[in-house]
């Protein structure tokens, strides 16, 4: 049995050269296949990326989360640090012109009590002074009326006349009572006139120069100097009594 194994020698010179060729494009392509090995890897390889593992993902995650948390809570901080200084700002402001207006309103009203209390003292002190100055005017003009008693003596006839013209229809003989001084005087200017009317003189040292004292039946007249001094006093709203000079 022929095992159809043909030796090379035997070979016809077309299958010789069909065989030839075949093993030489084989041996090309196994050359060149080598050649592009050893040469440089293929591009798919070359640009190859290694992809993370599970736990590289999940520390990246981490990571990341850590690093937008920092930035966040510092972000967080300076904004909050930024409202507080303004807001403390606006609060110390707001207290302070609070507290600005509430001590300004209590030396406001201190000033209004020193000003009441001032008013008062001034016038309490005017009210001292014009009595004071009242005081001192008084005793100028008793000291000018008694001065002027003395130089002028008639001065008593005006008296003399108001009071008896003062005196209601009369009936019988009036009396006129006159410091002895006085009564002379009166007797020397009007001591006709008063006698044709039925009035009689009395000299009274009880009277003091300047005044008299009429007496008429149930009526009487009180024109001496102290009682018209005491009138003027009233009259100006203070008191006093005409001394006499000893």
């Amino acid at each position: 049995m022929s095992s159809g194994f043909i030796p090379k020698e035997k070979l016809s010179a077309y299958e010789r050269w069909e065989l030839a060729a075949f093993d030489e494009a084989a041996e090309a392509a196994r050359a060149a296949s080598a050649k592009s090995q050893t040469a440089a890897p293929p591009a798919a390889a070359s640009k190859a990326v290694a992809l993370p593992t599970a736990e590289e993902i999940e520390r990246i995650h981490n990571d990341a989360q850590a690093a937008g948390y920092a930035a966040g809570l510092e972000a967080g901080r300076a904004a909050g640090h930024e409202a507080g200084r303004i807001a403390g700002y606006e609060a110390g402001h707001a207290a302070g012109y609070a507290a600005g207006q509430a001590e300004a309103r209590v030396e406001a009203g201190r000033i209004a009590a020193l000003g009441a209390n001032l008013r008062q003292h001034l016038q309490t002190l005017d009210q001292e002074v014009a009595e004071e100055l009242l005081t001192v005017a008084v005793e100028i003009a008793s000291q000018v009326l008694r001065h002027s008693l003395r130089i002028q003596p008639a001065l008593i006839l005006p008296v003399v006349r108001e009071a008896v013209a003062s005196l209601p229809l009369h009936h019988g003989h009036p009396a006129l009572f006159l410091n002895p001084v006085d009564a002379a005087v009166v007797r020397t200017h009007l001591g006709e006139q008063l006698a044709h009317t039925g009035w009689r003189i009395i000299e009274s040292s009880d009277v003091a120069t300047g005044g008299c004292r009429i007496e008429s039946g149930a009526s009487e007249v009180d024109a001496t100097l102290a009682t018209r001094w005491r009138r003027v006093l009233e009259a100006i709203g203070t008191n006093g009594d005409w001394l006499d000079e000893k």
